[in-house]
């Protein structure tokens, strides 16, 4: 029997005797790591000192905040049932040497204030005098008007110990400031964006983000390869449709790169500010679509008019599945229709559309919108499904066709829960699994600052999610690895090209 456990029986005891022969008074067994302490108790702080509790008085906290109400509710709602299949998978093997973990979940509506205001609550938010840790916490070009705060932010008492696949850029942009202000690890977070999470603007803060997928600009690198292939060669046969905030930006600027990379400068004659042509849709405001609908529509025209020749354009999308969905069914109903330019421009045999949406686009929630609105008839008379020439660049394997482990595992899951797969809920249960690796690795008692250390040292733990996985003290990306698939016309998923940096890109078709 442990210390601790001598100390309750003690107590016990006292209490049994009314007080008048025994005493009260014990020291809590202090210890390193939880084999110090006897069966059933763990080593945890407690006022700054680690001593032995009760592991059903220490569960390892763990705050998400994502959409699950409003216009783009499936991407919260899949990462978070993605997170609770790990989580529940995790607990029923006795958790983390017995300690529950435990989910504690706001919802955001993809909003950027309520996301800022489920990461203070989640942290228990203190205000101190100090000036502030980090530079995202001050920096008005990134965060606007409104400062995170003018003074640093402490963890409460009530502070989960990290943020797991919190939803989202514009949203991220205003949580994940406040999580590493306070010291907590921001880990998983279903968004590719460089800004924060992958560039130097949180300074020395940047210790507490770790990065499961690939980046944006990694999506668009690929993308392009993709496009090349298809006949894709100057910029006047890219369009890019993407969300007019951050996490459109960041797809842009990841397709410029790409495109210096793998093509060459751009012309004298292109924008200096936006080289490829972009059509931009407000997030959370599918209205707002077809405006964009019709401006890209008379690019195209423009492109074919004055010529006899075939054009294959690219239409890279960094976009929701309402607004995804929406563009690719206008863009085709127009090309399509039996109009006057039809006459004049022969668009439905002259121009080939190329659309390929980033993986936060949703893809099964786009898929099932593009097979239920169904198909469009060409001049021809032929039917045309809305999914033809639609792909979408996954950072996780596919589900549907992929044996890894951590595929099998979780369609394993997902069937034994009634639910429906997806790639999202997929990429929510990778973050989870490797999040649980590092928690099953660590020594000692849990806080933010000693699971850094251990999550930086966690190897490629073998899932199947890549050809080189893993973090270090100098890389907080865990995969860079990029599945290419393309939509069918009965909403399945078929691979096409397999992506990851320092590879040669690798194409099924």
């Amino acid at each position: 029997m442990g210390l601790n456990q001598h100390s309750r029986v003690a107590c016990a005891i006292a209490l049994a005797c009314g007080g008048a022969a025994c005493s009260t008074t014990f020291s809590p067994q202090t210890c390193a790591i939880d084999t110090d302490c006897g069966s059933g108790f763990v080593c945890e702080l407690r006022d700054q000192t680690p001593v032995c509790v009760a592991t059903e008085d220490a569960p390892i906290l763990i705050g998400q905040s994502a959409p699950v109400s409003g216009t783009n509710q499936a991407l919260g709602t899949g990462m978070k049932l993605g997170i609770e299949l790990a989580i529940k998978e995790q607990n029923e093997k006795g958790g983390v040497r017995g300690r529950n973990i435990e989910l504690v979940f706001r919802d955001d509506a993809y909003q950027p204030e309520l996301a800022e205001q489920a990461a203070r609550v989640l942290v228990d938010a203190q205000e101190t005098p100090l000036a502030p840790r980090c530079p995202t916490t001050t920096d008005s070009s990134l965060l606007g008007q409104e400062l995170i705060s003018t003074t640093a932010l402490d963890r409460g008492p009530g502070a989960v110990l990290a943020f797991l696949g919190n939803v989202g850029t514009p949203t991220m942009v205003r949580a994940a400031p406040v999580a590493i202000e306070t010291g907590t690890i921001f880990f998983g977070p279903f968004t590719g964006a460089e800004t924060i999470l992958r560039d130097n603007k949180a300074g020395p803060c940047k210790k507490y983000i770790f990065n499961m997928r690939a980046s944006y600009a990694e999506e668009a690198f690929a993308t392009l390869e993709y496009f090349k292939k298809k006949g894709v060669n100057e910029h006047k046969h890219l369009i890019s449709f993407d969300q007019n905030d951050s996490f459109g930006q960041a797809g842009y600027d990841g397709l410029v790169a790409a495109y210096k990379q793998l093509i060459g400068n751009f012309p004298g004659s292109a924008d200096p500010v936006n080289p490829i042509v972009r059509f931009r849709y407000v997030r959370n405001d599918d209205a707002s679509v077809p405006a964009q609908v019709q401006g890209a529509a008379s690019y195209l025209a423009n492109l074919l008019t004055g010529n006899s020749s075939t054009h294959v354009v690219g239409v890279l999308m960094t976009d929701t599945y309402g607004a995804g969905s929406a563009f690719v069914q206008g863009l085709r109903e127009w090309q399509y229709a039996n109009d006057t330019q039809q006459q004049s421009l022969d668009k439905a045999n002259r121009l080939k559309l190329h659309f390929s949406h980033v993986s936060f686009v949703g893809p099964n929630a786009l898929s099932d919108r593009l097979v239920t609105a169904g198909r469009v008839q060409a001049p021809s008379g032929a039917m045309m499904p809305l999914t033809d020439g639609v792909v979408v660049s996954q950072v996780v394997p596919n589900y549907q066709s992929d044996s890894s482990e951590v595929v099998t595992s979780y369609n394993r899951l997902i069937a034994a829960a009634g639910a429906v797969p997806s790639f999202t809920s997929l990429e929510g249960y990778v973050a989870a699994r490797v999040f649980i690796a590092g928690l099953l690795a660590h020594k000692g008692p849990f806080t933010p600052e000693t699971l850094v250390s251990t999550l930086e040292k966690l190897p490629d733990l073998s899932l199947g999610i890549g050809a080189s996985s893993g973090f270090s003290a100098g890389n907080h990306q865990y995969s860079s690895a990029v599945w290419g698939t393309s939509i069918e016309a009965d909403g399945s998923f078929r691979n096409l090209y397999f992506w990851s940096e320092g590879l040669p890109i690798q194409f099924f078709e």
